[in-house]
């Protein structure tokens, strides 16, 4: 049966003593305006977006912007020639070599059950959710850190459960498919807190090459709100990552690319318990390791446009691991039958993939986007030429600068993902996106989805969004539809149930 549910949250700042020494994170643009440092630019954040809506309108230079997090060298490019935007961040961002970012306050309140996407190590139960973050960042030179930490306590009260057939702490879980993914529905039956390292690293960046290790999100293809393989709808992972510094010229065009490994854990309500180490197909191990290689190609002569293609592999935390078939992983084996070939004979590891493009339009203050990914490798080409449909999604969108003032923009955005059942079920199983047979943690980092936020299986969500930008700051109207975990059963018997999703609306 189809539910519908009424939803009410709250974003308010902790308290009036709060709200009148102004440590909210809004920006805050009177003539006393505070400088702003590169913990004002974390992976999307507001000042990011405006960054990005600035190309649109073309008040600053395009810029690749399908692989993120951007180093010090980026973002100083960009927010120095925003001359003339509402913000002008070429007078405030700061250029001293340590600066102390904001204390950024806020709470979340959640009436009925818990509701929360995109917010990085937060996770906000029902009921009332503080949280705060903040710290310092520093450069010399080509090297650059920033400290910028998280703690945050939500109240968790109870609502009622989706029932799994669980005992104990996985009672919790992921009210369908509990022994499949670590997503739980509720953390526990108490106050759910977390100390996070949030968006911290130490970086090198030169023209020629960027490196360094970090905890900080990471954003995969150019979507605002739903990339396929990762965004910062879970908290940051430890990785170490290296790539390109400016976008290399090949003469036909520029290219930017990026690769990572790093450590991904889950949470205490996961399907999976015992060891740290995968040990066996049915002792899979509490921890895995992930890598990525993501690379972008601007073509010559077709300026604003960027084509990309990115995977990221999720493998077994095997005891000696990491070893020298981790470190090259990104880099081969495409096909599932060369993972078998190299051994792997129960097809433990699982990669996501996509390609994507963004093509922006400046003088037209449009852009437009799109991605095409795949949850499950393709056994061989045959396969992939024969069920292009199998285990994938798309997604699109566009923002449009409607109208450009002295003082100001409006931006009218909409964006969709899909990755609902397609007709290729009515043959064969299908439809297990973020899913994994063998690591049941599923695409998640402590408990959260690594990628989009609508959820695992099957699902859907569509965006259409209208924000103003100021001197006194930004403001926004967002409305959702959102459809979790639809049901059916194509492979035997059609659609069985053809109301089986959740569907949320909010706005």
């Amino acid at each position: 049966m189809k539910e519908y549910h009424s939803e009410l949250r709250l974003r308010f700042v902790l308290s009036l003593a709060v709200a009148c020494i102004s440590f909210g994170a809004a920006p805050q643009l009177g003539a006393q305006a505070r400088p702003v440092t590169m913990l004002d630019f974390t992976t999307g954040s507001e000042y990011e977006d405006y960054l990005r809506v600035l190309q649109i309108a073309g008040k600053v230079p395009l810029y690749p912007w399908s692989i993120r997090g951007f180093s010090r060298r980026e973002i100083e490019r960009l927010a120095l020639a925003d001359s003339t935007g509402p913000w002008t961040l070429r007078n405030r961002f700061s250029s001293s070599r340590l600066s102390a970012g904001p204390l950024r306050l806020g709470a979340t309140f959640n009436s009925a059950y818990p509701y929360g996407a995109n917010d990085g190590p937060l996770w906000a139960g029902r009921g009332l959710t503080v949280a705060a973050s903040g710290g310092v960042s520093g450069y010399v030179g080509p090297f650059s850190f920033a400290l910028d930490p998280m703690a945050f306590r939500a109240a968790n009260r109870p609502f009622e459960l989706l029932a799994n057939g669980q005992t104990g702490p996985q009672a919790f879980n992921h009210g369908t498919f509990a022994g499949a993914v670590d997503l739980p529905q509720r953390f526990g039956d108490g106050a759910y807190s977390r100390f996070d390292p949030g968006n911290s690293y130490v970086r090198l960046d030169s023209r020629f090459i960027s490196l360094g290790v970090s905890t900080a999100n990471e954003w995969i293809g150019p979507a605002t709100e739903y990339p396929f393989l990762l965004s910062n709808n879970a908290p940051g992972f430890p990785h170490l990552f290296v790539g390109t510094g400016d976008p290399l010229n090949i003469w036909i065009g520029q290219v930017q690319a990026r690769v990572f490994w790093g450590r991904l854990d889950q949470s205490a309500y996961s399907p999976v318990t015992g060891s740290a180490h995968y040990l066996s197909a049915s002792q899979t191990g509490t921890v895995r390791l992930a890598t990525s290689l993501q690379a972008v190609f601007q073509p010559r002569g077709i300026p604003g446009l960027e084509l990309g293609v990115a995977r990221f592999f999720h493998v077994p935390y095997t005891v000696g691991a990491p070893n020298a078939a981790f470190w090259k992983k990104p880099f081969f084996v495409f096909f599932t039958k060369n993972e078998f070939a190299q051994g792997d004979t129960v097809g433990a590891e699982n990669q996501l993939a996509s390609i994507f493009f963004r093509w922006v339009f400046p003088h037209s203050g449009l852009e437009v986007f799109g991605e095409r990914g795949y949850e499950d490798q393709f056994y061989d080409l045959r396969e992939f030429v024969e069920n292009l449909d199998h285990d994938r999604e798309y997604m699109v969108g566009f923002q449009k600068v409607l109208a450009t003032r002295a003082d100001g923009f409006d931006v009218l955005r909409a964006e969709l993902i899909n990755y609902q059942l397609s007709t290729l079920a009515i043959i064969r199983d299908e439809g297990a996106v973020y899913l994994h047979g063998i690591l049941r943690q599923g695409h998640t980092n402590r408990g959260q989805l690594l990628g989009a936020s609508p959820g695992v299986n099957a699902a859907a969500a569509s965006t259409l969004a209208w924000t103003r930008y100021s001197r006194a700051g930004r403001t926004s109207f967002t409305l959702r539809r959102i459809v979790r975990d639809q049901e059916g059963d194509y492979y035997l018997t059609g659609v069985t149930n053809p109301h089986g999703s959740d569907v949320l609306v909010a706005a």
